[in-house]
């Protein structure tokens, strides 16, 4: 555009001579108005593809973030609930603890441990006994073909 107008007021220069400066002057002015709307053009074209492009990819990241803090509440409820659990869990062994009279760093000992539940009873169903012997009777695996005088390894 610049070099369109240097073109013209060369041109105009030359042919008019000395009233060739007023109309130089407006040639300009009307280049340099052309130029500015040409350019204000342009900068709108530019910024509505620039939004479009960032548009989305803002778009695709607001997504992303409302979907982690969906998550992040789902998380925070479950552990609230299991806090609830915890506590309420928590004051029936300290009631339970009263009912017995424990104190709060004593152990509890059981008085009939597993043995005595089932002593004097008969077990109906009776373990075989685990062998520790190996199966001899099996056979071995060979990777050598038929034929071969080749000595088998032991693995």
């Amino acid at each position: 555009m610049v070099f369109f107008t240097a073109v013209l007021i060369v041109f105009t220069l030359y042919f008019l001579q000395a009233d060739g400066l007023i109309y130089v002057t407006i040639i300009a002015v009307l280049a340099e108005l052309a130029n500015i709307f040409m350019t204000q053009t342009l900068g709108k074209s530019v910024e509505k593809k620039t939004t479009l492009k960032f548009g989305r990819v803002i778009t695709g990241y607001t997504a992303k973030i409302a979907a982690q803090k969906k998550t992040i509440k789902e998380l925070e409820n479950i552990r609230e609930d299991a806090v609830k659990k915890l506590y309420q869990a928590n004051l029936k062994i300290k009631a339970y603890e009263e009912k017995l009279a424990i104190q709060p760093g004593e152990d509890i000992k059981l008085e009939s441990g597993p043995e005595d539940r089932t002593a004097g009873k008969s077990n109906p169903i009776q373990a075989a006994p685990l062998s520790t012997e190996k199966k001899e009777t099996q056979k071995k695996f060979v990777d050598l073909p038929s034929g071969s005088n080749r000595k088998q390894l032991d693995l």
